[in-house]
């Protein structure tokens, strides 16, 4: 093998290797995080395959000890995503959270039986589908209704990449 066919191919699996070490999503908190509900992350699953078009995703959220307690969660999907009402709600234990789902456009509305005390959430979005083949990144917009309060204020974006 030549010194330049060595080079390509350890340049081609340095390449193979960065792209497979690059997460997929990203989540970003507001400013307040540390006394204010925010998005911890956004899974997919499968992960990272561009044409499939059932998906799941799953966001996790944590509501800090010294924050109000969450009533409602909007969550805006990107435009080529299609949310569905088989969304489930449930504590990092698994103990399931009671929650009333609508959806309308964009935006899944989950209305909570008893408000969210301080912990982390995880919200399973089942049977996502993409309408169409996602390229660069997409965004999930999510906000939040606390306790005693009756005005939606943001709490996250979650990042879906697609490399």
């Amino acid at each position: 093998m030549t010194q330049m066919n060595r080079t390509l191919t350890y340049t081609a699996i340095f390449a193979l290797i960065m792209a497979v070490l690059v997460p997929v999503t990203y989540a970003n908190p507001t400013p307040q995080s540390s006394n204010f509900p925010h998005v911890i992350s956004l899974g997919e699953s499968p992960q990272g395959i561009r044409h499939w078009r059932i998906l799941r995703h799953t966001l996790k959220i944590a509501v800090p000890q010294n924050s109000k307690a969450i009533s409602q969660l909007i969550i805006e999907a990107p435009a080529n995503i299609v949310l569905r009402e088989s969304i489930d709600v449930s504590e990092e234990s698994g103990k399931k959270i009671a929650a009333k789902v609508s959806i309308q456009g964009k935006k899944a509305t989950l209305e909570f039986a008893e408000s969210i005390a301080p912990g982390t959430i995880i919200v399973e979005m089942k049977n996502v589908k993409k309408t169409a083949v996602t390229t660069g990144d997409k965004f999930y917009k999510i906000s939040a209704i606390l306790a005693d309060l009756n005005t939606e204020l943001p709490i996250g974006i979650a990042q879906l990449r697609v490399i």
